[in-house]
């Protein structure tokens, strides 16, 4: 028996000495950050990080570019950009950079580094806790040291809580201060931009997220002619808060247009549905900073779930209302003030110069034309301010239910209603940043009634905050 113990351990020491042998073997090369962006012409240095590396060299970079310049001793490398950008030299604008070590008995190691000569758009002076970009390949940045009531903070690192299209944000990094990140151009229209929503969070030292924030990357300008309409003094967006469309003559742009939902009184977004007619409620996709889907939480109010802190920390996270909540997500203390007609408010979800609509947006309008049976496909409609004569589309997106966070937006018999006179093919539920006494806020509520040829629309109609439903900003005044 001693000598089969003797024998286990002689075997398990060459185990041991064979994997520091194999570990010697092999090295790691990692840059101090994932992007470079300069000017044309510049010069810019960047470290990295290595282990059980004996030599290094450049294995790749963008055509036109010279080889960057290596200093091993320091463990950096100076990166030039080409001064011009021309048939004469044939230099792409962007491209990556690969670092290449040798290590002992022959294996390499490499890290790559994106290096570009884009524009840079820093938002820094825009507090909001959404920001509408729609620049292709452009360096964006946003002041991660405060929140989106400009309250100082201190975060430690940023990251991906979700997207809704893989790699659509990329080279996120904190850097002095600012989260620092890069959208693309369109892979079908390299006009356009890589269109997408996403939320990035700030985390402090510990790993817990402090504030987050909504990119939403359109091509889309509401400064631009017809990016906005006059409703009763009010200048509104022309789409959903968080929709790549506003338009309804195809499936494809009935679902572009749906926009994200938003719980009243919350800054941060959810998802739209993954079909444009919300046939079983499922959500869309939703993607983190390394590719891997992530999924919607769901949980009720309750003393430790229903506070604004934790709505804070928990983006990802929809609060059902309960009947000890008064279908509030907001357990307690049922504040009127998340949201504000008045003012942009701290929890505001629209971006800088922009908040949620008061519902006197709404008094008066008027459906545009008469419904009739064959419209029922149309998922949305017009509005017109009879004064005026603006008018501009509404899609019917629904809401996400209260009770389970399901996207409904079609007539359901069974779990929704038993009076089939009532029955939509859709309808659209906007909140406004009004409210009514207690818990109850009044929505902008329209639907086109599926066995009439009449039209139905109404404002001020009170619903449970924690609701899911979609957004319209105005100009703030």
């Amino acid at each position: 028996m001693k000598r089969f113990a003797g024998l286990v351990c002689a075997v398990a020491a060459v185990v041991f000495f064979a994997s520091c042998s194999k570990d010697k073997e092999s090295g790691t090369i990692a840059f101090d950050s994932p992007a470079v962006f300069l000017n044309a012409g510049d010069a810019v240095t960047v470290g990295f990080s290595a282990s059980n590396i004996e030599s290094f060299s450049i294995t790749g970079k963008p055509t036109g570019w010279s080889d960057p310049v290596i200093d091993a001793a320091n463990r950096t490398i100076t990166v030039v950009s080409p001064e011009k950008f021309d048939d004469d030299n044939d230099a792409v604008k962007s491209g990556s950079v690969t670092l290449t070590g040798k290590v002992h008995g022959g294996s390499t190691a490499s890290a790559t580094l994106f290096v570009g000569v884009v524009d840079t758009e820093d938002l820094s002076d825009k507090p909001a806790n959404c920001y509408l970009i729609n620049k292709k390949e452009t360096n964006y940045l946003i002041n991660a040291m405060y929140k989106g009531d400009v309250t100082e903070q201190v975060p430690s690192s940023v990251d991906v809580v979700w997207q809704s299209r893989s790699n659509l944000i990329q080279y996120l990094e904190l850097k002095d201060g600012k989260a620092s990140f890069y959208v693309a151009a369109d892979s079908d229209d390299g006009d356009k931009i890589k269109e997408g929503n996403a939320v990035i969070g700030a985390y402090d030292a510990g790993g817990t997220l402090i504030w987050s924030w909504h990119v939403w990357a359109a091509d889309y300008d509401p400064e631009a002619e017809g990016g906005a309409v006059y409703f009763n003094g009010y200048s509104m967006m022309t789409r959903n808060l968080g929709a790549l469309a506003a338009d309804n003559s195809s499936v494809e742009n009935i679902l572009a247009s749906y926009g994200l939902y938003y719980q009243w009184g919350r800054k941060d977004p959810f998802i739209g549905p993954s079909s444009y007619n919300a046939a079983n409620g499922a959500s869309a996709s939703m993607y983190n900073g390394g590719g891997s889907r992530v999924y919607l939480r769901t949980a009720a109010s309750s003393a430790e779930t229903g506070t604004v802190a934790y709505a804070v920390q928990h983006p990802l996270t929809f609060i059902t209302g309960v009947s000890g909540s008064e279908n509030d997500w907001l357990w307690s203390a049922h504040s009127d003030d998340l949201w504000s007609a008045s003012k942009k408010s701290p929890y505001d979800p629209c971006p800088h110069g922009w908040r949620v609509a008061p519902s006197a947006v709404f008094d008066g309008l008027k459906l545009v034309g008469a419904p009739t049976a064959a419209d029922a496909d149309k998922y949305g409609w017009g509005l017109t301010d009879p004064e005026r004569g603006t008018s501009s589309l509404f899609i019917g997106a629904g809401r996400r239910r209260y009770d389970n966070s399901t996207i409904l937006n079609v007539y359901n018999p069974v779990t929704v209603r038993s009076v089939a006179e009532e029955a939509q093919p859709w309808e659209g539920l906007y909140w406004t940043a009004g409210t009514l006494s207690g818990t109850k806020s009044p929505a902008f509520h329209f639907w086109f009634e599926k066995k009439t040829t009449g039209g139905g629309l109404e404002n001020n109609v009170p619903y449970a905050r924690a609701n899911g439903m979609s957004v319209r900003c105005v100009r703030v005044q």
